[in-house]
């Protein structure tokens, strides 16, 4: 890895007498160990993609009986549609 000479002074200075190589490769560990989440979260993830799959099936579900006059299409009704799809998209993009 290169530095220039004002990060290897800051990265020195961090390292606090140990070697910057050794505190490098600690920070970076650290790093990675906190942003992999754990089993048990993972599980969890998957869970909430798998609901939010359903969600939105049974949105498409309920738009396509709208769309096909099934369902008498009501202002609320597409407001609470358009709202419930605009926070699945959302929630879609916030998770990992």
């Amino acid at each position: 890895m290169s530095l220039t000479e004002a990060e290897h002074r800051a990265w020195t200075e961090a390292a606090d007498g140990q070697r910057v190589s050794v505190w490098a490769r600690e920070r970076v560990q650290e790093q990675l160990e906190a942003s992999t989440p754990g089993a048990g979260e993972v599980q969890e993830l998957a869970r909430i993609r798998a609901d939010l799959a359903r969600v939105g099936s049974n949105l498409n579900q309920l738009m396509r009986a709208v769309n096909q006059g099934q369902v008498v299409p009501t202002p609320q009704l597409h407001e609470a549609v358009e709202a419930l799809a605009r926070e699945l998209g959302a929630l879609r993009r916030a998770l990992p």
